[in-house]
């Protein structure tokens, strides 16, 4: 059999991506990708437990496996385990997106025929098609990445990404959220990143709140986990409640994602929500460092780019998260520039969108 024809038989795919929100947000374009190009294919999604409601949500999944190292997977025994499961799927094709030893020897183990992956590690051996990009150089979105992982299944001409989430469906709880945000229209602040990227502080989320209270009759959800829960109880002091609602660690995830697609706008640094807003195609306004490997050209909201607000900084080159050499680049953004940017374009936009 050819190549060519050998890639054409292939229907049962297997997509891997095992690590957080956002970066799970941003691989699902590929398994519509991969449903537009091989329409009666089988398709199945590995994620962490985590994640795995909000992969639920998603079309063209036939099959949701969870991997969860740190119980069901965990060590070497866990691993074997992971490998029996993958075998009896009897999948043709396996594409692993986030990078690890343990799964790059799993799916080698159970004997896919075609493992695809990054060429740049140790262990890439495992992998017998392999694409050779740096992601550490943030010369596109991790988007774009994640799509170009199908270039040895999918012509580069059909990889066109976009979105394909499951219809909205009312849970039983939303007629009671309704209710406490007095069935307003609300804008989600979400303070919080994860310490996974660099961050506004609380006089500049302050600023924000006090700015949606003033510019719009909107009720205003602070959003987040329980780690940051102190953070945003401190943000909503002062506030009047019944316009500003704390709400850290109250949903699940997938009801929280209800939350998501019903806002008007949101408003992050870089985080898994954003990708979330972006991805249902929800008004957002970001704001990123604009150097690596931080940089909103990888991690940016990949429809919505123009709604991204970066600091002015010299020697932009690369960014020591922990030690940052600009003293907290985000923290360099001046109240007007963030006045500018959510008032006088945002909201400016918002305002003219719904009058047209």
């Amino acid at each position: 059999m050819s190549r060519n024809n050998f890639y054409n038989s292939l229907r049962r795919f297997l997509i891997i991506r095992t690590d957080r929100i956002g970066d799970t947000i941003l691989t699902l374009p590929a398994v519509t990708a991969i449903r537009e190009n091989y329409p009666k294919a089988f398709i199945a999604f590995l994620s962490k437990p985590y994640t795995s409601p909000l992969v639920k949500q998603y079309e063209g999944i036939d099959l949701l496996l969870t991997y969860d190292p740190e119980r069901r997977h965990k060590g070497f025994k866990g691993i074997l385990r992971l490998i029996k499961e993958l075998k009896k799927y009897k999948f043709d094709s396996a594409i692993l997106f986030y990078p690890r030893l343990e799964l790059a020897f799993a799916i080698f183990r159970a004997k896919i025929p075609v493992r695809i992956g990054t060429r740049y590690r140790w262990y890439s051996f495992f992998l017998n098609n392999h694409i050779y990009e740096h992601r550490k150089e943030c010369k596109k979105h991790e988007l774009e990445y994640n799509i170009n992982l199908l270039n040895p299944l999918i012509p580069q001409e059909n990889l066109l990404p976009h979105y394909m989430f499951k219809p909205w469906n009312k849970s039983k709880w939303w007629g009671k959220f309704q209710e406490e945000i007095k069935f307003k229209n609300y804008a989600i602040v979400h303070p919080g990143s994860g310490k996974s990227a660099p961050n506004l502080n609380k006089n500049q989320y302050d600023l924000i709140v006090n700015l949606l209270l003033e510019k719009t009759d909107w009720t205003i959800l602070l959003t987040g986990t329980t780690e940051e829960s102190k953070f945003i109880s401190d943000l909503g002091k002062g506030f009047p409640k019944e316009r500003v609602k704390i709400m850290v660690d109250r949903f699940s995830l997938l009801d929280f994602f209800s939350i998501v697609r019903n806002a008007s706008l949101l408003i992050a640094s870089s985080t898994g929500p954003l990708h979330m807003a972006n991805a249902v195609n929800i008004p957002l306004l970001g704001f990123f460092c604009p150097v690596k490997p931080h940089s909103p050209t990888r991690w940016g909201p990949y429809n919505q780019q123009k709604w991204v607000v970066k600091p002015s900084i010299n020697n932009p080159n690369v960014c020591n998260y922990k030690m940052c050499p600009h003293g907290g680049c985000l923290q360099k953004i001046t109240n007007l520039e963030i006045e500018n940017a959510l008032c006088k374009k945002r909201l400016k936009n918002l305002q003219t969108k719904s009058k047209s």
